[in-house]
């Protein structure tokens, strides 16, 4: 059955408390971006034996937050990293120190990084070959390694979308012969607070299918609700996060921008049967044309603690994301749960059941926002059906 990891990052004891506590999760994708080494090392082993490290190698001249703190990284192997000094003794480095690190920790997998490159490249294949792939490759050869080699790609939905991009990707990577498996994290030009882009979404399912074909295993990192829609092409795991970066990639958290002041997000809760996340001004008013308003939000000791009176809403505050890893962990398991086509007709009604949801919110007279109301779930419902054909 496809597991569920938490993807960490900035607050990632909320995850840790969540999974090490209440059971919450099979496991968890660490970063460096927020985790010192030490802390990392100190992990508890079962823990780490249940989960992977992302190198983050995704701007190699930045080396933001604890990323400095790690022998493989660009700026500690070089002392003044740029880009143009990616030679391939300096690749072989990293990546050595890169292997020596992962297998120290005992890791799931061993994971082989790539940068982040923006649009459609011509010599995508090429650079992540000469940069990252062929270091690896012969440090993983020269010892011996019991973990299964998973391959990061980081890939815009413009490379996703075109067909003969995404092929020639997929005939790559399974041409390795060493690469057992792809850690997929997609990219996309749009920072909507949900995926509407039917032929990304189409595109997507079915570059996991196809990779599932070829006895590829496949992880999918930084993902949002539409992690649901993914079960439908069998990956091995996806992922939950807290904050927004982490159920959506992007670069700002590894860009040299100090001096950017980024506003905070309103605050939001997840409400399982909508398979959104709503902002919370909403939330009295949902209450108000619904019976039994209590039992419209996932039953678990955080909305206690959310539904109190005196509950000052805050995109900063702990309990809306534990709450979400619960409900969200109950929904992702059961569907989970099912089989073929058994688990796609359980999928599809979850969404057109959601949906239905928001018709009747509506038909009281509740106007959601664009980012909290369920004009997704259409576009999920279509690549669903899509593919199912």
């Amino acid at each position: 059955m496809t597991q569920l990891l938490h993807q960490l990052g900035h607050r990632y004891q909320w995850n840790l408390d969540c999974i090490q506590e209440e059971n919450i999760g099979d496991g968890v994708i660490i970063g460096p971006r927020y985790m010192e080494r030490s802390f990392v090392q100190n992990l508890p082993l079962e823990l780490r034996k249940n989960s992977i490290f992302d190198p983050q190698f995704f701007l190699p001249s930045s080396g933001k937050g604890k990323l400095p703190t790690y022998p493989f990284f660009p700026q500690v192997v070089s002392g003044d990293f740029s880009t143009t000094e990616w030679d391939p003794e300096f690749a072989h480095q990293c990546a050595a120190n890169c292997v020596d690190f992962q297998i120290a920790c005992d890791f799931k997998h061993l994971v082989i990084p790539t940068r982040v490159r923006e649009g459609m490249p011509s010599d995508y294949i090429e650079e992540q070959s000469i940069s990252f792939v062929e270091p690896f490759i012969n440090e993983i050869r020269s010892r011996e390694i019991f973990q299964k080699k998973i391959l990061q790609l980081t890939l815009t939905d413009q490379m996703l979308k075109d067909d003969l991009y995404r092929r020639d990707i997929l005939n790559w990577v399974t041409g390795i012969r060493e690469i057992d498996g792809v850690y997929l994290i997609y990219y996309l030009s749009s920072r909507r607070k949900q995926i509407f882009d039917i032929d990304f979404l189409y595109s997507v399912l079915l570059f996991i299918s196809d990779l599932k074909k070829s006895g590829m295993i496949v992880l999918l990192g930084y993902q949002n609700t539409e992690s649901i829609l993914m079960l439908i092409s069998n990956p091995d795991a996806v992922t939950m996060g807290s904050y927004e970066n982490l159920r959506m990639f992007g670069l700002t958290p590894y860009q040299n921008q100090d001096d950017i002041q980024i506003r905070g997000p309103n605050a939001r809760i997840y409400i399982s049967r909508l398979l959104q996340w709503v902002e919370y001004q909403y939330i009295g008013a949902i209450n108000r044309v619904i019976n039994n308003p209590i039992n419209f939000y996932h039953d678990n000791k955080y909305k206690l603690a959310m539904f109190e009176p005196t509950y000052n809403w805050n995109f900063s505050k702990p309990e809306p994301y534990r709450h979400y890893f619960l409900s969200f962990a109950d929904q992702f398991y059961r569907l989970a749960s099912f089989e073929d086509e058994n688990r796609i007709d359980a999928i599809r009604e979850e969404c057109e059941q959601a949906l239905r949801e928001f018709e009747l919110l509506e038909e009281k007279g509740i106007v959601f926002d664009s980012e909290s109301g369920g004009r997704h779930l259409p576009a999920w419902i279509t690549a669903l059906n899509l593919m199912s054909k």
